[in-house]
């Protein structure tokens, strides 16, 4: 082998054995050599539109089926009251209690009331500051005189002013409502015998003289009307001369 054979040889050689060491050495350096970063993108003029995503609906508030408790009010403050003024107003009490109550006016008027002759009239009676007022009707001068001093007499030195009219014709008035009156209770006892309803009686009264009439056939009948409307107040007799027995003409 030539010289010059042998040093080509020992070259390529020696490439052989350095070349894996390079190639190893190369590699690390590559692997932590930072890798390039990526491009930033271009800003863009046209607007940016959001991503179409479905609009959610409002959902409608639900009614809550809790009993809602009410706002508690502050107790009502208690004002304390001292025992001697506490014992004065239960004395107030006491003496309110025991002092009777009464009224001039309801004084007078049952004073009229008491007596016999002014008994049926309806008199009014009114207090004017120291006046006690009288009005009315009565039927003659001495009722009028004796009414003024009937309330002369109870209204402990007031000034009696009497306003009684006297009608004459005033008695008779009363007189025909009190048979009216009387005629009433009368057939109102009659109605609730069944025999005396069914027997149909016809009633009137005058002056207080009750009259019945009618036709029966038995006579028992007319004395049982008598005897109910002899428990009529006011009643002052009861004819039954007008009640005939069944077949009389």
């Amino acid at each position: 082998m030539t010289p010059y054979c042998r040093v080509l040889l020992c070259a390529t050689m020696l490439v052989i054995c350095l070349f894996p060491l390079s190639a190893e050495r190369a590699l690390p350096e590559q692997a932590q050599a930072p890798e390039n970063p990526p491009a930033s993108p271009k800003p863009s003029s046209e607007p940016v539109q959001p991503p179409d995503t479905p609009t959610a609906k409002p959902e409608p508030p639900k009614l809550s089926t809790e009993p809602r408790s009410l706002p508690q009010s502050a107790p009502p403050t208690i004002l304390e009251v001292s025992p001697e003024r506490e014992a004065q107003e239960k004395g107030k009490e006491k003496e309110i209690r025991k002092k009777p109550l009464g009224s001039l006016i309801l004084t007078v008027k049952l004073a009229l009331l008491a007596d016999a002759r002014l008994f049926r009239y309806d008199i009014e009676v009114g207090e004017d500051g120291q006046n006690i007022t009288l009005g009315g009707r009565v039927s003659s001068e001495e009722e009028k005189v004796a009414a003024t001093e009937i309330a002369r007499s109870v209204s402990d030195a007031k000034t009696v002013v009497s306003k009684l009219e006297v009608d004459k014709g005033l008695l008779q008035v009363l007189g025909k409502k009190q048979d009216e009156i009387i005629s009433t209770l009368v057939k109102d006892r009659f109605a609730k015998s069944a025999t005396l309803k069914a027997a149909n009686f016809e009633v009137k009264t005058e002056e207080g003289v009750v009259s019945i009439s009618g036709a029966v056939r038995y006579q028992v009948l007319a004395l049982e009307a008598a005897e109910a409307a002899r428990l009529v107040p006011g009643v002052k007799a009861v004819k039954t001369d007008r009640v005939r027995l069944g077949g009389e003409s």
